[in-house]
């Protein structure tokens, strides 16, 4: 695939300036304001009390729980698994703001998977609203399925024909090598005198599939009632889009694009099992409903979702099959950091049914009387022969193995007493057994480095990196006061050289980043502290800290004078004692002066 020219620095500084990142990291983290800064939980560790920080002014984000840290390419990066110059052209189509590269012979391409996708997703929407697409309109009005509805879900139709998508995408200059590797097309297996390649899709109403940020990286196609079918070897009702770079299935949820801004308001998702259950319900009124890709719940879906809320309502069938599947979820709910809970509807009914048959006050009624899905869990657990030793004996083996990955003291002394509860076991053995694994103790090393780093003079050292990485005025104060030498803590003094050599114009993430994960959160917190200080408080704290470390050789000196005076009185020198003193009266009269 070919790739673009080398983006010029003035350009990558210009789109970092311009670029939210607060806005840009609110496509995956609900973020709360606190103070002038942002907080949520973190998209890069699973955790239950908000560690991520980010500062819009300062341009940077800052996990204290796991320590990741940088500006919104290295987000972007991150989240989308994408290098350097995608991150930057991503952000910038973002923003609307000009790419200007550096020609090296090849033509800038972007993203040429979501390129391929998105031209697909237009066919689609065409092909629906067209002569072909009469029988998916037409089975669209009897799911209840209005046009605006389908139009804001991009709803599509894929026609018959073997290759008519494969002749759009090749009219409109979509490389066929990208449509294969997006999961589009597929080769023949037989070489032949018609088209190498073929759709993956054919005759099926198409459902988009759009990561948290609205990109389209895959397709769902549901086949239509009534398709001409080999009865020998039928198709599946269900097609997705092959995994690809850009979509891996059991990280993504349909229709989270959508239902973001709605999660955010109702601080809550709830989970159902079919984009039509989505649909459907969108259409109602509860917005905020998400849906996985034909399996399962995973592990991975649920910490996306995390970013979001951490009140997660799965929706399952309220007979005992729906009961047991409830059961099985909450090992699941755990692993991604979440208690979760269940919401039962009537039996032969799903969310898509319900909602049309009865509305959304009901279907808000139902989800309502959710319950703990650890309540789920324990009684499928205890079963109707809760007095059987053996199955006692196994249910309580599967308890500590949950518990081992309950994080949250509290979460765990629930859950151990709920289930010794309900299996007839003692609680302080469950809670023994399932204890997580202690996180490993602190090294003599490790005391003695941290030690270290707290010292009155560090502190004096730290803030004034701080200061400097905040301001680039306050690197110009630092470099006509020579003090960088006179640092003591190595780390903050490398760091101060870096940014005095950089003039104040370098880096300062990747200065940040560079730091050792102790120095990196306290500087950063140090400078989140600062966001909202005023300039005169800035460089008062800029004055002191100067001065603090101007004032260390005279400091160092009197030590080692006093020093010399108790010596001298202890062993009965007199003169030594007395010259000691007079070299003590003529620094206090030079620091006077």
């Amino acid at each position: 695939m070919a790739v673009g020219g080398r983006i010029r620095d003035d350009a990558i500084r210009a789109i970092r300036e311009r670029a939210s990142l607060v806005e840009v990291a609110s496509d995956v983290v609900a973020l709360r304001r606190r103070g002038s800064s942002f907080v949520g939980l973190c998209p890069f560790h699973a955790e239950k009390t908000p560690s991520f920080n980010v500062s819009e002014d300062r341009g940077f984000f800052h996990c204290f729980g796991c320590g990741e840290h940088g500006d919104v390419f290295s987000f972007v990066m991150k989240v989308e698994s994408l290098p350097f110059p995608d991150a930057v052209r991503r952000v910038a189509e973002r923003f609307g703001l000009p790419v200007p590269e550096e020609s090296d012979g090849a033509r800038p391409r972007g993203e040429p998977l979501v390129a391929a996708n998105t031209a697909a997703a237009a066919f689609f929407q065409a092909e629906l609203a067209g002569s072909a697409g009469a029988r998916a309109r037409a089975y669209l009005g009897e799911r209840g399925v209005d046009d605006e509805t389908a139009r804001r879900f991009g709803v599509g139709y894929a026609p018959g024909a073997g290759d008519a998508l494969a002749r759009h995408l090749r009219a409109r200059g979509i490389p066929v090598e990208d449509a294969i590797v997006a999961g589009l097309l597929l080769r023949r297996d037989r070489p032949g005198p018609g088209s190498p390649v073929y759709d993956r899709f054919r005759d099926r109403l198409i459902f988009p599939i759009a990561d948290p940020s609205g990109r389209v990286v895959a397709f769902g196609g549901r086949l239509l009632p009534g398709a001409a079918v080999n009865p020998e070897n039928p198709p599946p009702k269900y097609l997705n889009s092959a995994e690809s770079p850009v979509f891996r299935k059991g990280h993504m949820l349909y229709g989270l694009a959508q239902a973001r801004d709605a999660i955010r308001k109702r601080e809550r998702a709830i989970v159902v099992e079919g984009y039509m259950d989505v649909v459907a319900l969108a259409q109602a009124g509860v917005a905020e409903a998400v849906a996985p890709l034909g399996t399962a719940l995973t592990v991975d879906q649920l910490r996306v979702l995390r970013r979001f809320t951490d009140r997660v309502i799965a929706c399952f069938d309220g007979d005992p099959a729906g009961r047991r599947a409830a059961a099985r979820s909450f090992p699941v709910f755990v692993e991604a950091g979440l208690w979760g809970q269940g919401a039962f509807l009537p039996a032969g009914d799903d969310p898509d049914t319900y909602v049309r048959a009865h509305g959304a006050p009901a279907f808000d009624a139902v989800v309502a009387a959710a319950v703990p899905l650890v309540d789920a869990y324990v009684t499928e657990l205890a079963g109707s022969r809760a007095d059987a030793v053996a199955r006692r004996a196994d249910a309580a083996r599967e308890v500590a193995r949950v518990l081992k990955k309950v994080r949250n003291p509290f979460e765990h002394d629930v859950l151990a007493h709920l289930a010794a509860e309900r299996l007839g076991v003692r609680e302080e053995l469950l809670g023994r057994e399932g204890r997580p694994d202690d996180a490993p103790a602190a090294t003599p090393e490790s005391r003695a480095r941290d030690g270290a780093m707290r010292t009155p003079a560090d502190a004096t050292e730290a803030s004034l990196v701080a200061l400097m990485a905040a301001d680039p005025d306050a690197v110009a104060e630092v470099r006509r006061a020579g003090v960088v030498a006179a640092f003591q803590h190595p780390e903050w003094r490398r760091a101060a050289e870096a940014l005095v050599a950089a003039g104040g114009a370098g880096d300062r993430t990747a200065l940040v980043q560079s730091l050792p994960r102790e120095l990196r959160d306290r500087l950063v917190a140090r400078l989140l502290s600062d966001d909202g200080a005023e300039r005169a408080d800035r460089e008062r704290a800029l004055v002191d800290c100067i001065a603090a470390i101007q004032r260390r050789p005279a400091g160092d000196a009197k030590r080692r004078i006093r020093e010399a005076i108790r010596a001298a009185e202890a062993c009965g020198d007199e003169a030594a004692a007395t010259a000691a003193r007079r070299e003590w009266l003529e620094l206090t009269e030079k620091a006077r002066t």
